[in-house]
């Protein structure tokens, strides 16, 4: 099982340590930063609410705590949800610093050591997040981002290239893969420099090209435990900056392939998908929670799910028959109408 985030180690790391601190409390979910990040620490946006820097010596001069951070883990003393009161009561040495971009928001002080101060904002009266910085750190030089050479049809291993996407999507949300930002993606597929706050009305087709054939092995898919079917995924915005959700490019007609993501748990739909055929998901052995389109066919498969707990749909995308052998099996059964 993978090892999950230990938060307490987290909310202990500090300016100064090196990145095998981090690293420690990570967990499963450490990357390093790599040329192109800039000091970074990737993978921040999965592991709850926690950002770090790494300075040009490889070690930490920027921490920060802030939502979804659980509020029952001290950070210095200091948890978020606290009052302003309390939180100067725990940290005696804050004071009220600059005033924050934010409305009805304030903004705390403090030198901790020598090396390097805290700063805490409150929105209202709740301390909203904490952050930790040495002040004139010296960081890595962002580097250009290096792309992997397309391979493979269109869509490969998959028949659906805009499943693809959806793939890749939750390879990104799992911090399985790095496409770096739009920018940088656009920039190197065009081999110049792209204006998105002009050109990202507008569908990038070298983008999508190249996305379609990017490079995944068995051992990237392995990593996919989540695919969710939703306009607003994070990939989009690589081919479309500013998709607006509403057009057709990305509407996909076939999941053929997904029984390459052998530790699927979870398979949701919201958008995208016109259909589904349930014989294309027989032999995920983990599939757990899964919910389906109005246009659901062989859907007798989904009684060759081992391990399916849940299901929701549409009224009418499964029969009243099957949703009874399913109920008799112990699936939760939800339909929406």
């Amino acid at each position: 099982m993978e090892k999950l985030v230990d938060f307490n180690a987290l909310a202990a790391l500090r300016p100064g340590e090196g990145a095998d601190a981090v690293r420690s409390a990570m967990g499963a979910r450490w990357r390093p930063p790599a040329p192109h990040d800039a000091g970074w620490i990737r993978a921040i946006a999965h592991t709850g609410g926690f950002t770090a820097r790494l300075d040009a010596t490889g070690h930490l001069a920027y921490v920060a705590f802030g939502p979804p951070f659980p509020a029952d883990v001290a950070i210095a003393g200091l948890t978020r949800g606290m009052s302003q009161g309390a939180a100067v009561a725990a940290l005696p040495q804050l004071r009220l610093g600059d005033r924050s971009d934010i409305a009805a928001a304030s903004r705390y002080v403090a030198d901790v050591s020598g090396h390097y101060r805290i700063a805490v904002e409150f929105h209202g009266d709740e301390l909203h997040s904490v952050w930790f910085f040495v002040r004139n750190a010296v960081y890595p030089p962002k580097q250009p981002m290096v792309y992997p050479a397309a391979a493979g049809p269109p869509g490969a291993p998959f028949r659906d290239p805009n499943f693809k996407l959806a793939v890749l999507s939750a390879l990104i949300e799992a911090d399985a893969i790095d496409l770096a930002e739009p920018q940088a993606l656009a920039d190197a597929v065009l081999s110049q420099h792209v204006d998105l706050g002009r050109d990202g009305y507008h569908f990038i087709r070298e983008a999508y090209d190249y996305l379609v054939r990017y490079p995944l092995t068995d051992a990237d898919l392995a990593q996919v435990e989540s695919i969710t079917f939703d306009g607003g995924a994070p990939i989009y915005r690589y081919c479309f900056y500013y998709w607006d959700g509403t057009t057709p490019e990305f509407d996909i007609a076939s999941v053929e392939g997904i029984a390459r993501c052998v530790n699927l748990r979870r398979f949701e739909y919201i958008s995208m998908l016109n259909a589904v055929d349930i014989d294309h998901l027989v032999g995920l052995a983990k599939l757990a929670d899964v919910s389906l389109p109005g246009d659901c066919r062989h859907a007798d498969g989904l009684l060759e799910l081992p391990a399916l707990k849940s299901l929701s749909f549409h009224e009418g995308a499964v029969d009243e028959r099957l949703i009874a052998r399913l109920k008799q099996r112990g699936v939760a059964v939800r339909i929406y109408r």
